[in-house]
């Protein structure tokens, strides 16, 4: 912890620009100060010796002619450089960053016009996880970010791009070719973000929520991201996936090691289940808060054999009917989290909840719908792995235990 936040302060200061008021400002001093447990060192100050003294060097590398007590003005510390004119620290000089491998700056609101990272990237060539959320960062950065050729993760949710400018600026981000977790969260970049993620083959994991994705999107350019295991579209206003993610689409074929998706907070129905049955490793799949509506049916998973939670809530559905191939049931062998509440079953959705059907199941959600009366323990002998069951928000009624209520 302390040597990213340590990264935090070395980098920041690295990067201020002119224009601000003048002076060693408090919070710069302060921000100075606190790097003294790395670089005990930070608060010299420089005194003039005379030109024709030979200064010798210290066990830091450092001239003997630095004052060990600091002076209050960190413009005149030796390893620290400020802008002439309106006395901003421009430079901190601690060679570290040669070994830096993870960067935090997020939430600092740093404006992207006072950033480039192009200068910095053959000192930052050993950066693998660098995280700019909750900046006011635009498409400025992007084309240094591009440099940064040894990142794996880069996180620039919640800053200023926008489709019209950054589109460009994003795909030049595919030179990242160690590049395996991006987060584009909460930017508004459209639907036409989709087709500069092509060249981004090496990526495991995508984050698009909130970017202001809406209606029938055309996820084929997704399909060409091969090494793809994580995709999270949630808070959008989507309404259907396009043709890629049915079973005849030759896209699907690439997508085959996708094991979670988030479809949360957009605007599928009931349609959306005949888009996803070629993802047989998918392992997680979250349509929370949508437009599902009456009966689902078992056979809409019957290809997820694989998955292990499905989230269902906040919609309003009102059973889960099951199915059969012949006389054998379908069955989800693997799931072990349901989630079904803020929907309207009644009792009857027990009924549904067979053991051949969900014989791992662990873990039930039934809050906030319309269930009522006791719950009676026989309804839930099917479920015999259940360790975890959420009634909360109905109108369950108590009972004695020995009239098998629970």
């Amino acid at each position: 912890m302390e040597s990213k936040w340590l990264a935090m302060v070395l980098l920041a200061l690295l990067m201020f620009g002119v224009g601000w008021t003048e002076g060693c400002l408090e919070e710069e001093s302060v921000a100075l100060f606190r790097l003294k447990p790395f670089f005990p060192f930070i608060d010299y100050k420089t005194i003039d010796l005379g030109l024709d003294l030979d200064y010798s060097l210290d066990e830091y590398g450092y001239k003997s002619g630095e004052e060990k007590e600091g002076s209050p003005d960190c413009c005149e510390w030796q390893r620290v450089e400020c802008n002439p004119i309106t006395g901003r620290v421009t430079h901190l000089l601690l060679n570290l960053t040669y070994e830096l491998q993870s960067l935090s700056l997020s939430g600092n609101f740093i404006a992207g016009c006072v950033v480039s990272f192009e200068s910095l990237s053959s000192e930052l060539d050993k950066l693998e996880i660098l995280d700019l959320s909750s900046n006011h960062f635009n498409d400025s950065i992007l084309a240094s970010l591009s440099q940064l050729s040894s990142l794996k993760s880069l996180n620039l949710a919640e800053n200023w791009f926008t489709g019209t400018n950054s589109n460009d600026g994003i795909k030049m981000l595919s030179k990242l070719k160690n590049l395996e977790t991006l987060d584009l969260s909460s930017n508004s970049l459209g639907n036409n973000i989709l087709s500069q993620l092509a060249g981004f083959t090496s990526l495991k994991s995508l984050r698009l929520q909130d970017c202001g994705l809406k209606g029938s999107i055309d996820m084929s350019e997704v399909g060409n991201l091969r090494n793809l295991k994580e995709l999270y579209v949630m808070e959008n206003e989507i309404e259907s996936l396009g043709s890629v993610f049915h079973s005849n689409s030759s896209g699907l074929a690439r997508l085959n090691k996708l094991e979670v998706l988030g479809l949360s907070y957009n605007l599928f129905n009931n349609s959306i289940f005949s888009s996803l049955g070629a993802f047989s490793k998918l392992k997680s799949l979250y349509l929370t808060g949508n437009k599902l509506k009456g009966t689902i049916h078992m056979k809409d998973f019957c290809n997820l054999i694989n998955l292990r939670k499905l989230l269902l809530g906040g919609n309003e559905i009102e059973s889960l009917e099951p199915s059969f191939q012949g006389k054998q049931e379908l069955r989800l062998i693997k799931l072990e989290v349901l989630a079904l509440d803020y929907n309207l079953f009644n009792n009857n959705i027990f009924s549904s909840l067979t053991a051949s059907a969900l014989p791992n199941l662990k873990f039930l959600h039934l809050d906030a719908n319309r269930l009522n009366g006791p719950m009676h323990v026989e309804d839930l002998n099917a479920l015999r792995n259940l360790e975890e069951l959420t009634l909360s928000s109905n109108e369950v009624s108590e009972c004695a235990p020995s009239k098998g209520c629970i």
